[in-house]
């Protein structure tokens, strides 16, 4: 039996994860007037949130708002998280009255709206978009993901990646590709999100769950600027940008799949995924690239600013030696064409090149990487 060839309709996106700092705010205005939940359906705890000195919890079931217990205080500053599960549960919640409803976007302008006409002021720490893809028959599986990767396929900005392998059940694995770092402005995850539904489940429960649930999800974790440039960007979305051709928009200009490593034709199934798509205005401040933090240190701290002491010391008249003997300082190394690099530092180069626009040096530094060494078995 064929299968259908995979269709856009069938890939949906969604908020998966929010944390959003406010100030100037009492707990129960966020609940009342940001979120619109009543005040009966909120409980409160004792609480503490990572990097923050809070000391209360005010919660809807996996929606939280942690703040200060003293009433002056928490007008100071209150973080909400909104974990997947919160997310869905929120999401669901508003859908049951009206299923046409644009959940997050509704509540980013009533956030903005707020902050525009009061003095309250907010930071998003964290917004994580999803691309669930519902297909009988996927645009891509993980296994050609992880194969793109491997093979140097792929550019996403000279970011690391790792690859997550674990068993499912006694004949398959379950894995996750991870292209970026965590705590970055923005770090890509693609799993099989029907095994992760799945695991823990048996029998029909299990069969049900993999078949209802999307095969293949593709997450975005972003923050500090970026994160609020999406944001802003949700609130104001017309019905024809729709949030889930917003992500794909921002997925197109952070990470692309290749046909080979020339890099010059992405792959069609991955144009094809992204389709169609709404670029957003993402703005963000200038940061050194990685390897220009690597020049930075070699100048002032690494080999350069050594050597430079030690020729200081040896006009000087101080003789040096080596642990082996050798005189210092040694003469100026020349060029070495045969000379690899690690793929530490080939991934920076790569970011850097990147940067500057002469992605045409990208097959020659994979030319010149050291191989990862094959372990004995």
């Amino acid at each position: 039996m064929i299968q259908p060839k995979p269709i856009s309709n069938n890939v949906l996106g969604k908020v998966d994860w929010f944390q959003i700092v406010i100030q100037g705010l009492a707990w129960t205005t966020v609940y009342t007037d940001l979120l619109q939940i009543s005040l009966d359906c909120v409980t409160v705890e004792d609480a503490t949130l990572k990097h923050e000195d809070y000391d209360v919890m005010y919660t809807c079931g996996p929606i939280r708002y942690y703040t200060y217990e003293n009433q002056s205080k928490q007008l100071e500053r209150g973080t909400l998280v909104m974990s997947g599960q919160a997310c869905t549960m929120y999401e669901w919640a508003n859908l049951a009255e009206n299923s046409q409803r644009n959940v997050f976007q509704e509540l980013a302008l009533r956030i903005i709206d707020l902050a525009s006409s009061s003095s309250i002021s907010f930071d998003v720490k964290r917004l994580d978009l999803a691309l669930d893809d519902y297909n009988e028959k996927t645009f891509f599986d993980i296994d050609l993901i992880i194969g793109k990767v491997s093979r140097k396929q792929f550019l996403s900005k000279g970011r690391t990646n790792t690859v997550y392998d674990s068993e499912f059940d006694k004949r398959t694995r379950s894995k996750t590709q991870v292209i970026g770092a965590r705590g970055s402005e923005c770090m890509f995850r693609i799993y099989e999100k029907g095994k992760e539904l799945a695991m823990g489940l048996s029998g029909v429960e299990r069969e049900v769950m993999l078949k209802q649930a999307p095969q293949i999800r593709l997450e975005a974790e972003t923050r500090k600027d970026t994160a609020n440039d999406l944001f802003i960007t949700i609130a104001y979305l017309t019905k024809k940008e729709t949030l889930t051709n917003l992500i794909r928009g921002f997925v197109s200009t952070e990470l692309n799949f290749y046909s080979d490593t020339t890099y010059r034709v992405i792959s069609r199934w991955w144009s094809d995924y992204l389709k169609p798509s709404y670029i957003p205005n993402v703005h963000r401040r200038y940061e050194k690239s990685i390897f220009e933090d690597t020049l930075h240190w070699f100048e002032v701290q690494g080999p350069y600013a050594v050597t430079q002491a030690l020729f200081f010391l040896s006009n000087n008249g101080i003789e040096i030696l080596a642990n082996n003997a050798i005189e210092l300082p040694p003469p100026l190394l020349g060029q070495r064409d045969d000379y690899c690099w690690n793929q530490d530092l080939a991934n920076k180069l790569i970011d850097f090149v990147t940067k500057e626009k002469r992605m045409d040096l990208i097959p020659l530094i994979h030319q010149r990487t050291k191989k990862p060494s094959t372990p004995y078995k």
